[in-house]
C-alpha cells in the first residue's frame, strides 16, 4: 500500500445527534411532514452514547490505533501494519477508508424503467467527491436488479413497515445497499405536487441501506445528503433537540449539534433567501433581533441550489462522518486507499 501525500486534518466539534432519524427530502410538502422520527433500537442508543457523550474535541484528529484495528479486522498485509505501527503520532498519515457499495435497481414489473450505467457511475462519483474530505470512498462491488412492485412512497406505508420488510428481504450484511426506486406516476394530486427524493436511517442497526428516487441518482445534492444521514448527520434545521440560537450559545445541545453550522430556521423561510448570492437576509430571531445566516448550500439543508455555488459539508460535519465510519461502521470497510483521482 502506497502512502498518500496528503495529511488528514480533522477539527472535531462533535456534540450530539438524533439516535435514529428517518430523513425524507421532498418538494412541495408541508414542512411538518418533511421528516419523520423513529425510536432508536437499544444498540443504536448505546452507540450514540459512546460516540458523543464521551468524546472530547480535538484538533488534527489522527486515530492511528483505530486504523490498526481496521487493518487487523480485515487481515491487512503485515507490511502495512508494521509500517503504521512504527510511525510516531506526528508522522502518521491517514488513508482513505473504502466501503463496498451494492447498487440495487428496483424495477416494478408493471413499469420496467431501467437506469443507464453511466448515470449510476456519475452518481457514485458525485458521492465520492462529496465524502473525499471525510476520507471515505465507496467502491461498487455489485449491481443487482430487484423486481418488486414498490415505489419510494409505498416503502413508507404503515409507518415504514413495508420498507423494513423490504430491507430484511434484500439487504446484505456488511455491505451497504443503494436502492434506486421509482416514484409515483402521478406526482400532483389534490392540487399539490410532492416528490420524495430519498431517505436513510441514522446509525440504525435494523437496516443497512440508502433509498434514492431514480430520478435523483445523479443529482449533485441528494445522494450526498442521504449518505450524510447514514453516517450520522442531522438536517441543519433539525428541531428534535430544540431550536438553535442565532448566537450559537446552545449549539452543542440544539439544532444539528454541530457548532460550525449556523442556526437554520428551515426552508419554510426560503422567501428570505437571495439565491444569487446564496444568503438569507432580513429574518430575525424572536426576542434578540439577531439575523439568521444559515448555510444555504450545505448538503444537509433543505434550500434550493444557489446559482453557481457548490454544495459542501463543514469541517464539523466531516468529523461526524469520519468518526461514525471508524467507530460505528468499521465492519464495512474493505480496504485502505490512496487519494482518488477525479
Amino acid at each position: 500500500m502506497n502512502k498518500i501525500k496528503k495529511r488528514a486534518r480533522f477539527y472535531c466539534r462533535l456534540s450530539g445527534m438524533a439516535l435514529l432519524f428517518v430523513a425524507v427530502a421532498a418538494y412541495g410538502q408541508d414542512p411538518e411532514a418533511l421528516s419523520e422520527k423513529r425510536m432508536p433500537d437499544p444498540k443504536t442508543e448505546l452507540l450514540a452514547d459512546s460516540m458523543y457523550h464521551h468524546l472530547m474535541p480535538q484538533q488534527h484528529f489522527h486515530d492511528k490505533e483505530q486504523l490498526i484495528k481496521i487493518l487487523q479486522q480485515h487481515e491487512g498485509r503485515p507490511t502495512d501494519l508494521k509500517h503504521i505501527e512504527g510511525l510516531g503520532q506526528s508522522d502518521f498519515e491517514m488513508h482513505y477508508l473504502v466501503f463496498p457499495l451494492r447498487v440495487a435497481i428496483v424495477v416494478d414489473p408493471a413499469r420496467p424503467d431501467q437506469l443507464s450505467l453511466p448515470r449510476i457511475r456519475k452518481g457514485i462519483e458525485i458521492l465520492n467527491r462529496s465524502l473525499s474530505d471525510a476520507w471515505i470512498q465507496f467502491k461498487t462491488v455489485r449491481i443487482d436488479t430487484i423486481y418488486a412492485p414498490v415505489t419510494i412512497n409505498s416503502l413508507k406505508d404503515r409507518n415504514y413497515e413495508v420498507y423494513y420488510a423490504f430491507s430484511i428481504a434484500h439487504d446484505l450484511r456488511d455491505t451497504i445497499s443503494l436502492y434506486l426506486v421509482d416514484n409515483e406516476e402521478n406526482l400532483c394530486e389534490d392540487y399539490r405536487c410532492a416528490r420524495t427524493q430519498g431517505f436513510s436511517n441514522i446509525l440504525e442497526t435494523y437496516t443497512n441501506n440508502v433509498v434514492i428516487d431514480k430520478f435523483f441518482v445523479d443529482d449533485f445534492k441528494v445522494m450526498p445528503h442521504e449518505f450524510g444521514h447514514y453516517f450520522g448527520l442531522l438536517h441543519t434545521a433539525e428541531t428534535v433537540f430544540g431550536l438553535e440560537r442565532v448566537d450559537g450559545g446552545n449549539c452543542t445541545e440544539a439544532g444539528d449539534r454541530v457548532c460550525d453550522t449556523p442556526a437554520d430556521p428551515g426552508e419554510v423561510y426560503g422567501v428570505y433567501v437571495n439565491y444569487s448570492n446564496c444568503e438569507m437576509k432580513g429574518l430575525k430571531e424572536a426576542g434578540t433581533g439577531l439575523e439568521y445566516h444559515p448555510m444555504i448550500n450545505n448538503y444537509m439543508s433543505y434550500y434550493a441550489p444557489c446559482y453557481m455555488r457548490k454544495f459542501y459539508f463543514t469541517p464539523g460535519q466531516l468529523d461526524v462522518i469520519f468518526y461514525a465510519a471508524v467507530h460505528i461502521r468499521p465492519n464495512q470497510i474493505i480496504e485502505l486507499g490512496e487519494v482518488p483521482e477525479f
